[in-house]
């Protein structure tokens, strides 16, 4: 399929030095990913070769449990910032924020029956689509969508909750 991952970066007009170029040599999206909904919205990606890990490459830790609603999290990526004054750009330095989870009900008030499936969650602020959601250590969620503009009252960023599927997870990449 060609694509090309960049692993390390952070400023997307300067190297630094730590960026790793790797092309991507299998694309497992989960078997049950619904288009319309983006429920089971993740896919695994099998690297041609291994990455030097460091400072700016480094993996998170599969959650052993779902984070508790109210755990306050990390998001990062190069996604849409918007400020108070409803300002928003596209930033050159990726950007790191705290997310608080907030409980599925919550979800399902904002955003009504879109957010059907307990496979997704919510938090604010959203982040860059595909991007980490990482609580105390462990890679929780997985950007999957929202507004266009981050922090709409009412309309929380949604994830996909990594803690169901784990042993998804788990299965492809002991088998690849």
């Amino acid at each position: 399929r060609g694509l090309k991952l960049r692993l390390g970066e952070n400023d997307l007009q300067q190297q630094e030095g730590t960026e790793q170029n790797r092309l991507v040599a299998k694309v497992i999206p989960h078997p049950f990913f619904n288009p319309t909904t983006l429920d089971n919205d993740l896919m695994l990606l099998k690297l041609d070769r291994p990455v030097a890990l460091g400072r700016a490459v480094w993996p998170l830790a599969l959650p052993r449990t779902c984070a508790p609603e109210g755990t306050t999290c990390l998001v990062s990526g190069w996604g849409t910032i918007t400020t108070p004054q409803g300002e928003s750009s596209k930033p050159i330095v990726s950007f790191c924020g705290r997310a608080r989870l907030k409980a599925q009900r919550s979800c399902s008030e904002a955003w009504g029956s879109i957010i059907a499936h307990t496979g997704q969650s919510c938090s604010r602020p959203g982040g860059d689509s595909g991007g980490p959601l990482s609580c105390n250590g462990t890679l929780q969620g997985i950007v999957s969508w929202g507004l266009q503009t981050c922090a709409l009252p009412g309309r929380p960023g949604v994830y996909t909750r990594v803690c169901n599927y784990v042993g998804w997870i788990q299965n492809i990449m002991s088998h690849n």
